[in-house]
């Protein structure tokens, strides 16, 4: 996944939090139709948030593992390091 793909589902991210708070503070439905069509249209948008959770934790989980093992080859390998002067 590239830098601007990561930045694009971070916005997405963002905004769906940002229409759940607006969801939140608006007027609760009265009758049962409201509160159908209202309960519907967050877990639509709670889905899609924990859609883009996943994908951006596995990103993480991958670039953890790399920087894992450039440490490892780096500082783990038995040679000398390099002392700076």
């Amino acid at each position: 996944m590239t830098r601007e793909e990561k930045m694009e589902l971070i916005q997405r991210m963002l905004g769906i939090k940002h229409k759940l708070k607006v969801h939140d503070s608006m007027q609760a439905p009265e009758t049962h139709e409201e509160q159908s069509v209202s309960l519907l249209s967050r877990w639509e948008l709670e889905d899609e948030l924990k859609a883009i959770e996943i994908l951006i934790d596995d990103e993480r989980v991958s670039n953890i593992k790399a920087k894992q093992k450039q440490i490892e080859e780096t500082y783990l390998s038995g040679k000398p390091l390099k002392k700076k002067k």
